[in-house]
């Protein structure tokens, strides 16, 4: 016969009761450990969407900021060069919890391809101006064709190079030619042939603006000032942008009389020494959140009026 005890069934009592605490003890801090993770999660992104709000009202505000700048300090009907204010580099200046950067840059200075949808002097300008500067980027010339026939309202293809709807219809993604003016410049990576790194290439010196330009020989870039005088070399564009660092051009009269040689044609319709259209980028940082903004600004029509945003993106 076996005979358990009392003392024995005790201890195993006491001993399960004991394993038993251990285990609720461990799920009680494993379920306050995640509640208290969860936790902190919500609160981390709780303040990651507040700095992610914060940062893009702070960049629209710089938008809002630059239309003063350019109002006050490129004025209407003056001459606009790049040693005004509103042509200054604004560095990352420290904010609470962040910073803020950004710059505006002349869209002027730069060739407007919406210019090849007329007949016009200015088109044949353009035109005859990208001829050059893409032969000065290496890139392929039947890109101005494509180009024309993307914003021209016809259905005719020009040849050779040029795309309208047939073209597009038959790409592996169909679409249609805008036959429209182009309106930021990101569109152009929807044009026959024109590539992201074709693109990144030519965007410092072309610009989308839905009204007929002039260039602004006050703040274009040395390729675009070579490419706008047929026969006007690198240095000899580098040596004009130097002198307009000293004595910006007075006038288009002024420009050309400081061309190197007087055998030098222009166009004096397609240039200018003022602006009307400015492009604004804007950096903004709250905590670990940045947030850009660009927009394209134009000169109002109605005096004292601060400049319109035609568009604005913010990202």
């Amino acid at each position: 016969m076996i005979v358990f005890s009392n003392a024995c069934c005790n201890s195993r009592s006491h001993g399960a009761a004991v394993v038993m605490a251990m285990l609720l003890a461990a799920l009680a801090a494993t379920i306050a450990a995640t509640l208290l993770w969860q936790q902190q999660r919500w609160i981390g992104e709780h303040q990651h969407r507040r700095d992610q709000v914060q940062a893009q009202a702070l960049a629209m505000a710089g938008v809002q900021w630059t239309r003063q700048i350019v109002f006050e300090n490129a004025p209407a009907g003056n001459i606009v060069q790049l040693g005004q204010p509103w042509a200054l580099r604004l560095p990352a200046m420290p904010i609470e919890n962040g910073s803020i950067s950004g710059y505006i840059v002349d869209a002027q200075g730069r060739f407007n391809v919406n210019n090849l949808s007329t007949n016009s002097t200015a088109a044949a300008s353009t035109r005859a101006g990208l001829q050059r500067l893409f032969a000065a980027l290496a890139l392929p010339a039947t890109l101005i064709n494509a180009l024309g026939d993307w914003i021209d309202t016809d259905d005719t293809a020009s040849d050779p190079g040029g795309a309208e709807d047939a073209w597009y219809l038959a790409q592996a993604t169909p679409g249609l030619a805008a036959n429209g003016p182009v309106r930021r410049g990101g569109e152009l990576l929807l044009v026959r042939d024109v590539s992201p790194a074709t693109l990144a290439r030519a965007r410092p010196f072309v610009a989308a603006l839905d009204a007929p330009t002039a260039v602004n020989v006050n703040t274009a870039p040395a390729e675009v000032l070579a490419a706008s005088v047929g026969g006007l070399d690198a240095a000899a564009a580098a040596m004009l942008v130097a002198s307009r660092e000293k004595t910006p051009f007075a006038s288009v009269a002024d420009f050309k009389a400081r061309l190197p040689r007087p055998d030098l044609t222009i166009d004096e319709t397609s240039l200018d020494v003022r602006s009307n259209w400015f492009e604004v980028s804007i950096e903004a940082r709250q905590g670990d959140t940045l947030a850009r903004a660009r927009a394209l600004l134009k000169r109002s029509s109605t005096p004292g009026e601060w400049p319109m945003v035609i568009w604005q993106t913010v990202e």
